[in-house]
């Protein structure tokens, strides 16, 4: 069996799912998910299993000897034994969250998954399988549903503006100016005719303030959160192109954007003190565009 750890919200627990179900197909082994680390609440942010909201039948366990080896990871890794220990009880832990580790290819027994593994390398190979996997199974109902047939009937851009738990000092990722934002609008105004932006944020107030889209057809959208934030993935799915965040949720909403044709804008800052030139082969898929910050 290829066991998950999953960690994070649900751009996150994505990346891990499609590593473990790569693996799974390769071995053609049974995959399950270990959701232990979903019921420690932070102080900054609740999490929960969220890969419910998609066509996804996985077994979910809380699997007592991953708990407690992965609870003692930064005393491991801190008297150096890390290594041996994962290594005697069969857990593989990436060494980079965006990086491809090479290792992964080696991997030839049943074992448990544990890190981020936020590179497409990971799953390139099973996209097909991963679009039916995450195949939203619930309709989008009232506002949404308005929203998203207008989404089909327009040139529709999404745009993701992530402020909220950025703000924290304490958070390692960019908080992305504005200046990022009014390019990637430029950019798409020039290759797209008649273009309409369809915003998403956690801030849709300072947004308001202090983005100009005076110059194109805008709707903005606020009203999914909590347990329905998980609709604005969904409808940025639907969006013929989108400019994302540097955040995994935006990310996998541009990727399950199935318009051939799609132009998706990244930025060139995700991590603090990072920039473009920093990211790993596959973290930003090839025919995105990728504009600095």
């Amino acid at each position: 069996m290829i066991r998950v750890i999953l960690s994070g919200g649900l751009g996150n627990q994505m990346f891990q799912y499609a590593a473990g179900r790569a693996l799974s197909l390769k071995l053609q082994s049974e995959l399950s998910v270990d959701t232990f680390l979903l019921r420690k609440k932070t102080k900054t942010t609740v999490r929960n299993f969220e890969l419910k909201v998609f066509n996804i039948k996985v077994r979910e366990n809380n699997h007592l000897k991953n708990k407690l080896i992965t609870k003692s990871f930064f005393f491991l890794n801190k008297y150096g034994l890390k290594k041996l220990i994962f290594g005697l009880f069969g857990i593989f832990r990436d060494q980079k969250a965006q990086n491809f580790d090479q290792r992964f290819n080696n991997i030839d027994r049943n074992i448990t998954l544990f890190g981020y593994f936020q590179n497409e390398n990971y799953f390139k190979a099973i996209s097909a399988n991963l679009r039916e996997d995450f195949r939203f199974i619930s309709p989008l109902l009232g506002e949404n549903a308005d929203i998203a047939n207008k989404i089909g009937s327009t040139a529709s851009v999404s745009i993701h503006i992530r402020r909220g738990d950025y703000l924290n000092p304490n958070v390692n990722l960019s908080l992305l100016n504005i200046e990022y934002y009014q390019r990637a609008i430029s950019y798409i105004q020039e290759k797209i005719t008649d273009p309409v932006f369809y915003i998403f944020s956690d801030d849709i107030n300072w947004v308001k303030k202090n983005l100009d889209l005076s110059q194109s057809p805008h709707i903005f959208i606020d009203w999914n959160t909590g347990n329905r934030s998980f609709l604005d993935m969904q409808l940025m799915s639907l969006c013929q192109h989108n400019i994302i965040a540097n955040s995994s949720f935006s990310w996998w909403g541009a990727w399950l954007n199935c318009n051939p044709d799609k132009i998706v804008i990244a930025p060139g800052t995700w991590y603090k003190n990072e920039t473009a030139a920093d990211y790993p082969i596959g973290f930003i898929p090839e025919k995105w565009v990728i504009l600095e910050t």
